[in-house]
């Protein structure tokens, strides 16, 4: 089993006093979690991955936004964009952009 990003275990950390939360945020462990010119990506294997990432992103906007890590949230199939997020402000105001999985 591979070790887990840096940028992993910090969004675990930030949720570690939250178990409920933290537990959603264990799927990160499948993924490859990097930054890229200001961008959080999260690269998986399958669209159903890429589903229960983006059923996740109120929840990884918080400590992306308070740690100033990133301003936007890119989830990624393979190499192919499928979903990007602006970090901040209120989520149902945030631009969403989705590319069909």
């Amino acid at each position: 089993m591979t070790r887990p990003s840096q940028l992993t275990q910090l969004l675990w950390d930030f949720y570690r006093e939250n178990p409920e939360e933290l537990q959603q945020l264990k799927i990160l462990q499948q993924c490859q979690v990097f930054r890229f010119w200001g961008s959080f990506c999260i690269r998986v294997q399958t669209p159903t991955m890429a589903q229960r990432i983006h059923d996740i992103v109120p929840i990884l906007e918080a400590p992306i936004k308070a740690l100033r890590l990133a301003k936007q949230v890119k989830i990624l199939v393979g190499r192919r964009l499928v979903a990007s997020y602006l970090v901040g402000g209120d989520c149902q105001d945030s631009p969403v952009r989705e590319w069909q999985v």
